[in-house]
């Protein structure tokens, strides 16, 4: 492509956008294939294609053909940066969605001592004290945690971090360093 893909492809005509898409669908699906390959252990032609769509979509939707320079990057360049970006925010997308069954692993079941600790009564809040027992003795997950109590996983972990500056400071450990490792 040369310097000016306004006056190649004007973009307020449906035919010169067909054909802008005709002229560079193979770049573009090349573009996403190869940057998934480096990313993701999973991929199809379907996922490849979904991808042009939105690539396609995006382009077309925003109208970024008559915002592209080629002062600022060569075609292929700008090209392979919305099929990059597009490609991730598909990939995000779909892995919100399922976990590969295949890739699931139950983990062994270690059996732990009960702690020998106790948390004197009225030193955490109620909230604190569920959040900590689900936490550490439910070996929940924040999100998990979050689901039971209907707030958000952020919340979560605010008071998790909270209940456990109390228990530092009331058990002496506030000044101590911890080696993180």
């Amino acid at each position: 492509m040369s310097a000016n893909i306004n006056q190649l492809y004007n973009s307020n005509e449906l035919c010169n956008i067909e054909k802008f898409f005709k002229d560079n669908n193979i770049k573009i699906k090349n573009d996403i294939g190869n940057f998934l390959k480096t990313k993701f252990h999973y991929i199809t032609k379907f996922d490849i294609e979904e991808i042009f769509q939105e690539v396609a979509f995006k382009i077309i939707k925003n109208n970024y053909l008559s915002k592209y320079s080629s002062d600022k990057s060569s075609l292929n360049t700008w090209l392979y940066i919305i099929s990059r970006s597009v490609s991730i925010d598909y990939m995000r997308k779909l892995q919100k969605n399922f976990q590969y069954i295949d890739e699931y692993e139950e983990s062994p079941t270690i059996d732990i001592p009960k702690s020998t600790i106790t948390i004197p009564n009225g030193l955490l809040s109620e909230r604190q004290n569920q959040v900590i027992k689900m936490v550490f003795w439910g070996d929940m997950r924040s999100v998990e945690v979050a689901e039971q109590l209907g707030i958000s996983p952020q919340t979560v972990r605010s008071i998790k971090h909270q209940a456990i500056a109390k228990l530092r400071r009331y058990f002496g450990a506030e000044t101590e360093r911890r080696i993180v490792s």
